[in-house]
């Protein structure tokens, strides 16, 4: 048959059974084109003129579904046919809803997939249902004659759309067959129970011949029925088959689902530690602002020290001179402290205010103190519980390393373990390769020993013989180029698990690198830490310093007060004594009253430079309050910055605290995934073995299957050949003999 050289895409994953459909296609005069994912097939089959797409659903990129839908949505007419191994009745369901023509499980039959090629292509050249004429009726044959043909074993199944065949309908199909298998049996047994009784009956001797015909029949009889059986066993066989194909084809798709959520988990993972290096560098970045912070502070505190430095020294300078400018106006006034009285009096009541003043500053500086003995204790406990805080992290971290070089030992044990099971499974593979070998060489051998024996036994079978060894040795030779294939996808195989083990002992390899630059940066984070603990310390001095400065400052205003209540008392003493002068003035004014007059002007212009003098005195005190408040407020602002500071360092003490605990859940959580992710390794490379286990014991099954089905076909087809042979050399002697009876009865019956 010409084909008009149609083009046939074939969209297969695996590069061996592709290019084995290829080549038998291109043998039956095809031009095949090909495409080894989904993507690809709707690219290559949108762009070219395409007569037949024979379609694997289980594809990477898109899945043959995908692929049929695009096709048959975009209005492609191409027919499709679908090659899988996912030939549950769901699958097929699906696959011819959406737009296939036929469905072929897999492990197919070639002849089987080009039988549906052809009938798709060209369904004018196949056979049409031939109509018997009428014919008269044969003479009705003996019992024993009655034989029913063996069934020839059933091809691959092929799936055709309408109807859908499912489990039940399959089912039934086998019911109807057992019966109709058991109504044959009946009737045979019935038409040889008739034989046997009509060989009871009373007949004339038999022949040699017709005895030995008589056996021969039995003979047929019993191989016909021994053909039968075989027939129904593997008519069992291959239903059992393809229930195995069925479940290792969802046993597949199982697979592909565990693989896709373990590709989802390893990309959450890697979010995850994206996220983790991205809050690790914002950790950094805070602790950069953090130190440049504390030295911004610092720096403030440095300021303020020097500002209080140079308003003391100021202050004491401006006491210093007022002093001084008190001791020599009181110098100059001592005469004139008699006509003060009333001003010494309202002088003496500003200085018990000023006094119970100073007695409440300095109450309220012994509170000051002592809260700055509590903030100093608060200050002593806090650097205590860093200190522990620092001691527990030197041992988290002596455990991670240690961890790590745990983890790092188990992965290199690992990692041994697996190159020696590799060089084990490779060491077994080349066995079985060479004994797979070694078997076919001494097959062949033996095919040649029966080839010679059946040669020497029937000089006149050798052409059939020939022709069926010849038909053998093509079948070995196929089933060799597909050990062959099969050694090849293994070492394929083979080859990407080492690209996949050498993957993930680069992602070991990046892992153990991330681990260092943790551990560096560990290191500078506490090497910063000991920095920022060495500037508390300075810090803590410089407190300390300013504390001492503090009570040295108020022993001095201690000093200063005692100064006062000595001048308090001196003053005392000089009012007892302006007391004492202003009786002895008194009389002296009333032994010169003449001299009051004169002395009035000079009294108004003292009293005016008194007032003056009160004024300047009311002036300076005003000042000097002032001052004292502005100090007081200084002093409070600078406290309540201070309180604000050592709050916001609490804060962030606590903040880091928090920080740390969550660095040490991180590192606990990284630890678990780190754990988990290697026993799903583990896992995976169990599973792994146990499915190229379970893929070489099914491919040796698989060979021996249809070793053993090639033998039982040759075999049955020989039989057959005998069978039909001595069926017509029976039929032959059946009808010489009833010749020959019937001439002998036409000699008796003559006189």
């Amino acid at each position: 048959m010409i084909n008009s050289k149609k083009k046939i895409l074939v969209v297969e994953d695996d590069a061996g059974l592709r290019e084995m459909v290829k080549s038998r296609l291109e043998k039956e005069g095809f031009d095949v084109i090909t495409a080894a994912d989904g993507f690809s097939a709707v690219v290559t089959a949108r762009q070219a003129e395409l007569d037949l797409i024979i379609l694997d659903l289980i594809l990477p990129k898109m899945d043959g579904y995908s692929v049929c839908q695009l096709l048959k949505s975009s209005g492609s007419k191409t027919p499709i046919i679908i090659l899988s191994a996912r030939s549950s009745p769901e699958d097929v369901r699906r696959g011819l809803d959406m737009g296939a023509r036929a469905f072929v499980p897999k492990p197919y039959d070639a002849p089987v997939l080009v039988g549906k090629v052809r009938e798709i292509l060209f369904p004018a050249a196949q056979p049409k249902p031939e109509v018997a004429a009428p014919a008269a009726a044969p003479k009705p044959a003996p019992a024993a004659q009655t034989a029913v043909a063996a069934p020839k074993p059933a091809p691959a199944a092929v799936v055709e759309a309408p109807p859908v065949p499912d489990k039940a309908k399959a089912e039934r199909e086998a019911a109807e067959q057992r019966a109709k298998e058991e109504a044959a049996s009946k009737a045979r047994a019935d038409a040889e129970r008739r034989r046997q009784e009509e060989s009871r009956k009373p007949a004339p001797p038999r022949t040699k011949e017709e005895l030995e015909l008589e056996e021969e029949e039995r003979r047929l009889a019993e191989k016909r029925a021994k053909l039968q059986a075989e027939a129904r066993a593997r008519v069992e066989a291959d239903r059992k088959r393809q229930e195995e194909e069925q479940r290792l084809g969802a046993q597949r798709a199982r697979e592909e689902a565990e693989a896709k959520a373990r590709a989802e988990a390893e990309l959450k993972r890697r979010e995850d530690e994206q996220k983790l290096a991205a809050q690790r560098a914002k950790e950094e970045a805070e602790a950069k602002t953090r130190t440049e912070a504390d030295r911004k502070r610092k720096e403030e505190e440095q300021r303020i020290a020097a500002q209080r430095a140079r308003e003391e020294a100021e202050a004491k300078a401006r006491a210093e001179a007022e002093r001084r400018k008190r001791e020599e106006e009181e110098r100059k006034l001592a005469a004139q402290r008699a006509k003060e009285e009333a001003e010494a009096r309202a002088r003496a009541e500003a200085e018990r205010k000023r006094k119970e003043e100073e007695q409440r500053i300095a109450a309220q500086r012994a509170k000051e103190e002592a809260e700055a003995r509590a903030r100093a204790e608060a200050e002593r406990r806090r650097k205590e519980e860093e200190r522990r805080l620092a001691e527990q992290r030197a041992r988290e971290e002596a455990e991670a390393k240690a961890r790590a070089e745990a983890e790092r030992k188990r992965k290199e044990e690992e990692a041994r373990r697996l190159a020696e099971q590799r060089v084990r499974e490779e060491a077994e593979a080349r066995a079985r390769a060479e004994a797979e070998i070694v078997r076919l060489k001494e097959q062949e051998q033996r095919l040649a020993q029966q080839r010679a024996k059946e040669d020497a036994k029937a000089k006149g079978r050798v052409d059939g013989e020939r022709r069926k060894i010849e038909e053998e040795e093509r079948r070995v030779g196929e089933k060799r180029a597909q050990f062959e294939a099969l050694v090849k996808a293994y070492t394929e195989e083979d080859r990407k698990r080492k690209e996949e083990e050498k993957k993930l002992a680069d992602r070991r390899g990046q892992l153990e690198t991330q681990l260092k630059t943790y551990a560096e940066a560990e290191r500078k984070r506490k090497e910063d830490e000991a920095r920022v603990a060495a500037q508390r310390a300075k810090e803590e001095a410089e407190a300390r310093a300013r504390v001492e400065a503090e009570r040295r400052r108020k022993e001095e205003e201690e000093r200063k007060r005692r100064e006062e209540e000595q001048r308090a008392k001196e003053e005392a003493e000089a009012r007892a004594r302006a007391e004492a002068e202003h009786k002895r003035i008194e009389e002296e004014e009333r032994k010169l009253a003449e001299k009051r007059a004169r002395l009035q002007a000079e009294a108004q212009a003292r009293a005016e430079a008194e007032r003056k003098l009160a004024e300047q005195r009311a002036k300076e005190q005003a000042e000097a309050k002032a001052r004292a408040e502005e100090e007081r407020r200084r002093l409070e602002e600078a406290e309540r910055k201070v309180a604000e500071r050592r709050a916001r360092e609490e804060t962030e003490a606590k903040a880091r605290a928090e920080a740390e605990r969550r660095l040490a859940e991180l590192r606990a959580k990284e630890e678990t995934e780190a754990k988990a992710r290697a026993e799903e390794e583990r896992r995976l490379a169990e599973h792994r073995a146990q499915v190229e286990a379970a893929a070489r014991a099914r491919a040796e099954a698989e060979r021996k299957r249809t070793q053993e089905e090639a033998e039982a076909k040759a075999r049955l087809e020989a039989e057959r050949k005998e069978c039909e042979e001595a069926e017509r050399r029976l039929a032959e002697r059946r009808a010489k003999l009833e010749a020959e009876a019937r001439a002998r009865a036409e000699k008796q019956r003559k006189p």
